[in-house]
């Protein structure tokens, strides 16, 4: 999805993707051949002539680690919008975001590093995105919610106004939120209540 994305948006040449497994050394992704990432990414980035890297993974975590050592060793993240988004003109953004097929970002937003806001979800007026979170494919966030760091917020799940969705957080699908969901709680229901606590945290 991040690779159709760029292809889409025509703002990118998308020379290869990097990728853990050494078995998909030499495989394909949407015709972008897949190069293995371990070991001297200095000497790969000068052998591609590149600078710029979008990071397509879906777990906040393991996506925010990811982009930390492409950091470090000198890469830039790029933004990943896809053509069909609607995003304000008005919204603050980041880097390393990816705004996927149909989402509707609206005025006043500020999304902050390494947010994905996936396919048909609403962020509508004056709401702020943490670092590292997700918002889930058709999940809406209504006006004046604040989503935690390395939070989600799952499919077709509702946010009611001026709600927090704190750091570590999980929000179940279909979820209906009306009221704050606490740090590393797991919610679920409409009305959503905790069913659980999500201990995960960045290394």
């Amino acid at each position: 999805m991040i690779v159709d994305a760029l292809l889409a948006s025509e703002s990118w040449d998308v020379v290869g993707i990097l990728d853990d497994d050494a078995a998909k050394t030499g495989t394909e992704v949407l015709g972008v051949p897949v190069l293995h990432s371990q070991g001297d990414l200095l000497a790969l980035a000068n052998q591609l002539e590149v600078t710029r890297v979008a990071v397509g993974i879906g777990d906040n975590y393991a996506r925010d680690k990811k982009l930390q050592q492409l950091r470090a060793f000198g890469f830039r993240p790029v933004n990943v919008i896809h053509p069909s988004a609607h995003v304000s003109r008005f919204v603050k953004m980041g880097e390393g975001i990816t705004i996927l097929a149909g989402a509707t970002i609206n005025p006043g937003t500020v999304i902050e590093d390494n947010v994905c806001v996936n396919t048909a979800a609403s962020i509508d007026h004056d709401n702020h995105l943490e670092r590292s979170c997700h918002i889930f494919p058709n999940a809406t966030l209504t006006g004046n919610v604040r989503v935690g760091q390395f939070a989600y917020v799952g499919s077709g799940a509702v946010v009611a106004p001026n709600l927090a969705v704190r750091k570590y957080s999980q929000v179940g699908a279909g979820a209906v939120v009306l009221s704050d969901v606490l740090e590393g709680s797991v919610v679920a229901g409409a009305p959503a209540v905790e069913i659980g606590r999500q201990p995960k945290r960045p290394d």
